[in-house]
């Protein structure tokens, strides 16, 4: 690419299209290895199931909702529990695995995919399998394990409550029975013995709220076995949460907490005086509910604010065990204010007159017994009731079935990431190569770095290995007249011509840094093209340690310029005429031992001072500069030096130094012949080609007229 300048699109089109075979190599090598990985790899299946959240449904309008989280984030934490491995181990219990259960766990949740519907309370759950049977299977056992562990967690909750219930039935039952017992035994011994009115009013009134403080004891210490239960399912998950969610110095979390107190204290005062059905009753319970709700949303606020959750499982039992520990303090409030009252009635008992503190305590006795044995009977059949009423929250909308295509290996996929890969390695390679790459590339870089002109660019050609090591020179002639390559040597004559107008050039010297650089056929096509003009020109073989030009001229006898310089041969006798009109060659002639002193003598320098056979011009092939000093020495004696170089081979430093040595004797150098130039090359001689194949035709058709005259 240029270094005068930024390289541009083209540059790098160009340096694409000169260096294709490594990117097509790259591009095929990624290929093959993508498709041979996605013909050898196994195939996946993957099914989809989807199941509708219907929260409404969950517990029949019989049981409160204990997650205490909006609706988007309730479908959004049971779309993360899918993952859990909890879910996971009821799937592998459905499909009856028990060999290698932890790697068979692992594919599992490997596979698994769990995304919620947009704007939509719909969980699609996906999992893979080998066949596309055991895929549908594999997706249908995920979905039916999380619905059974969903049913199964809400419903243990209340089975926690259910239990404590039974057990205070058990604890209550002999204590009823014992103080119907003392009652009993009492009206024996003393006779018919009743209460007055007022007696047995406060007795009653006591023994109602006695009962009604015990149950909310109860469902209290229900509540907590609930809340001890959710934290130890807790504390088996990740991360760990504050032991309690309401104790808070939060202001407004107190001041809610004493609000309900006083609440529960105002209730428990009217229902001395109303039944359940009197509006004040109604308004206080309202109320009531709606402290419960603002107390709950705080703490979940609040709790959301302070813990970092990443684990689903986790995120909905603390939502649990916020709903809890609001229950727990609204039964408190409840309990603190019914022991109020059971103090104020115990207070008047204490007036009873003497004769009835007896009677009036055992029959206190029984009524509380009774009055919680009621109770609790009551809330233990809510209790079942609630727990039978919950049915879950999800249903089945679609059953995974067998899918009809493998998800992987996605051969066209892997295709086409491949292409893109190797293309992506292979353009790597040329830029990597190319800035490895210290030859010259253009003909500008080559005038960038050399600072001469550039008098032609020589269009690749066909070079054809002959026996002994030669190579094959193709000239200029008449039979290749039309041809790309023949314009530019005739184009090298013009610039030559009138490169020194007032003082045009009689001897040119034609060199290279390096071997292989195409010198020989600069040379000699230039001594053509020199001839088509009618000027007499010679050709002097001066590369005597490696000839090449014999090859092409077939010269008629074997004596040349080192028979000339050392025998004393006259110039008649080493010049050779060629088949090409007015030009003439000298071949190297006999292999001399020191190709450098004679190409420096003295006579050498009178050779090309005088006008050979009256030629009037004359061209000098000599050897590569940098490897020997043949080119140097005989530089100095010539009217200009031309330096060829091969693109793509010659390096810009040894271009540097071979005009540095040249320059350092004292020679002229005149340009830069650029060799080997592809024909695509920014349009180089395809103007050539188009002109010239539109002459060969009109030619053709020309041909045909004259024919056709003829006949």
């Amino acid at each position: 690419m240029d270094t005068a300048q930024e390289p541009t699109l083209r540059d790098y089109l160009e340096l694409a299209l000169r260096r294709w075979w490594l990117i097509a190599a790259c591009v095929a090598a990624a290929l093959g290895v993508a498709l041979g990985l996605s013909l050898g790899a196994p195939r996946v299946y993957r099914g989809t199931a989807t199941l509708v959240v219907d929260r409404a449904s969950s517990s029949l309008g019989l049981t409160a909702d204990i997650t205490g989280i909006s609706q988007q984030a309730f479908v959004d934490t049971l779309a993360e529990i899918v993952k859990s491995r909890a879910v996971a181990e009821r799937a592998l219990a459905r499909l009856r695995v028990t060999a290698d259960r932890e790697k068979a766990l692992a594919a599992l949740q490997e596979g698994l995919r769990v995304q919620r519907v947009r704007g939509a309370d719909l969980i699609r759950i996906q999992a893979e399998g080998p066949t596309p049977e055991e895929a549908a299977t594999n997706t249908n056992a995920v979905a039916l394990g999380f619905m059974d562990w969903h049913l199964q967690s809400r419903r243990a909750q209340a089975a926690a409550g259910r239990e404590f219930i039974e057990q205070q039935l058990t604890l209550i039952r002999p204590e009823l029975q014992q103080a119907e017992d003392a009652l009993a035994a009492y009206k024996a011994a003393q006779g018919q013995v009743s209460l007055s009115e007022q007696t047995t009013f406060t007795v009653e009134k006591l023994a109602d709220f006695e009962a009604q403080r015990r149950a909310a004891a109860a469902e209290r210490q229900a509540i907590e076995a609930s809340l001890r239960r959710a934290r130890e399912e807790l504390s088996g998950q990740q991360p760990t949460v504050p032991s309690s969610f309401v104790r808070s110095e939060d202001p407004v979390v107190s001041q809610l907490r004493q609000d309900l107190t006083k609440l529960e204290v105002e209730l428990a005062g009217l229902r001395q005086q109303f039944t359940d059905r009197h509006p004040q009753i109604i308004a206080t319970l309202a109320r009531i509910n709606e402290v419960k709700a603002r107390l709950r949303r705080l703490t979940a606020e609040r709790v959301a604010s302070t813990t970092v959750t990443l684990n689903p499982l986790h995120q909905s039992l603390a939502g649990q065990i916020i709903s809890l520990e609001v229950d727990r303090e609204a039964a408190r409030a409840k309990e603190i204010a019914l022991g109020g009252i059971v103090q104020r009635y115990v207070r008047d008992a204490r007036a009873v007159p003497s004769n009835e503190v007896q009677l009036a305590r055992l029959t206190r006795d029984v009524k509380v017994a009774e009055q919680t044995y009621l109770l609790l009977s009551q809330k233990l059949q809510e209790a079942r009731i609630a727990e039978a009423s919950i049915v879950g929250d999800l249903r089945f909308l679609d059953r995974a079935t067998p899918p009809a295509a493998p998800v992987s290996p996605r051969t066209r996929l892997n295709a086409l990431f491949g292409t893109l890969l190797g293309l992506m390695v292979g353009v790597a390679a040329v830029l990597t190569l190319e800035s490895i790459d210290t030859t010259i590339k253009t003909p500008e870089e080559a005038e960038q770095v050399l600072g001469l002109p550039v008098l032609a660019t020589i269009p690749r050609w066909e070079v054809h290995d002959r026996k002994k090591g030669a190579v094959e020179i193709m000239l200029a002639t008449s039979e290749h007249r039309r041809a790309p390559f023949a314009e530019a040597f005739r184009h090298l004559r013009t610039s030559l011509l009138y490169l020194s107008p007032d003082r045009p050039l009689r001897t040119v010297q034609v060199t290279s840094p390096g071997p292989d650089e195409g010198k020989s056929t600069v040379a000699a096509n230039l001594a053509v093209a020199m001839a088509q003009t009618g000027r007499k020109v010679i050709l002097l073989e001066g590369d005597l340690r490696k000839p090449t030009l014999s090859w092409a001229f077939q010269p008629r006898g074997t004596a040349g310029l080192s028979d000339l310089l050392m025998d004393g041969m006259t110039p008649g006798q080493s010049v050779h005429q060629t088949k090409i009109e007015n030009l003439s060659f000298v071949p190297s002639g006999t292999k001399p031992p020191n190709p450098a002193e004679l190409l420096g003598s003295q006579k050498m320098r009178a050779l090309l001072a005088e006008q050979m056979n009256g030629a009037q011009f004359v061209v000098l092939d000599t050897p590569p500069v940098l490897p020997v000093a043949d080119a140097a020495v005989v530089a100095p004696a010539v009217d200009g030096v031309i330096l060829v170089v091969m693109l793509e081979r010659t390096p810009r430093d040894a271009a540097r130094r071979a005009r540095q040595q040249l320059e350092a004797v004292g020679a002229k150098v005149v340009g830069i012949v650029a060799n080997g130039v592809l024909s695509t090359r920014r349009g180089y001689y395809q103007y050539y080609s188009h002109y010239y194949q539109s002459d060969d035709v009109e030619d053709a058709t020309a041909g045909k007229t004259s024919v056709r005259a003829k006949a």
